[in-house]
């Protein structure tokens, strides 16, 4: 009884799309907001820990977070949230469901695959979120034909990253491996892929001076270039 008290709550708080699913006396809307919390990182541990629980009954109400009516009402709560706070620090920032729903389909790869017709189709929005490749690649092998699709993309900078994602799974890189996979002292979903983006500025660099060549200046762009030679 308690526990249907509990979906009951969660469903007139959030409006979810269908019943949600519980853990530990809390429904899944309540761990999801946990992920907007950066500056606990042992909630988002705690709340990762949550949806790999609750497994695959998660997927509809995360499917249903990453569309693009939810997204819209998100911008403009935020929008409203913007004009009305008037340096008024304590009111809460409203929460990103978009964000919610790609940090916790982090934790669930790589049995998150019913996502990836969502996550395809916000790859089209302009500009298009850079955390979606690198939940995709999170995902495994079931991630990889949506990855190798998107290197014929229009958009360049969609066509980099997916080339950065798949070079990061074929090196097994810890961007999307960590050393610590699960606990409180895994990296977060937002650092990784704060390095992921540390990882397509390095791939566009390199890109720029093949394009580029200066024979005055070092290979790796971190060292000084050699002083000019003085005329006699």
């Amino acid at each position: 009884m308690f526990a249907v008290c509990v979906v009951a709550a969660c469903a007139t708080r959030r409006q979810p799309t269908a019943k949600e699913p519980t853990y530990q006396d809390r429904c899944l809307s309540e761990w999801l907001r946990d992920f907007d919390a950066p500056q606990v990182p042992q909630k988002e541990a705690l709340a990762a820990d949550a949806l790999r629980h609750i497994g695959d009954a998660a997927m509809p109400l995360l499917i249903d977070y990453l569309s693009a009516d939810r997204n819209e009402r998100y911008k403009q709560e935020l929008e409203k949230w913007q004009r009305t706070r008037t340096g008024d620090f304590s009111s809460l920032r409203p929460s990103s469901p978009r964000h919610e729903a790609l940090a916790a389909l982090d934790a669930l790869a790589p049995i998150a695959k019913d996502a990836l017709p969502a996550l395809q189709r916000i790859l089209r929005e302009d500009p298009p979120d850079p955390a979606v490749l690198y939940v995709v690649a999170r995902m495994g092998l079931d991630g990889v034909p949506l990855l190798t699709s998107t290197l014929g993309s229009t958009n360049k900078f969609l066509r980099l990253e997916a080339r950065v994602c798949l070079d990061l799974m074929n090196s097994h890189s810890e961007v999307l491996y960590p050393a610590i996979p699960v606990g409180p002292d895994v990296p977060s979903f937002v650092q990784r892929t704060c390095r992921l983006n540390l990882e397509i500025m390095k791939a566009a660099s390199d890109i720029y001076r093949a394009e580029h060549p200066r024979p005055d200046f070092p290979d790796n762009g971190l060292e000084a270039p050699p002083p000019p030679v003085l005329p006699k």
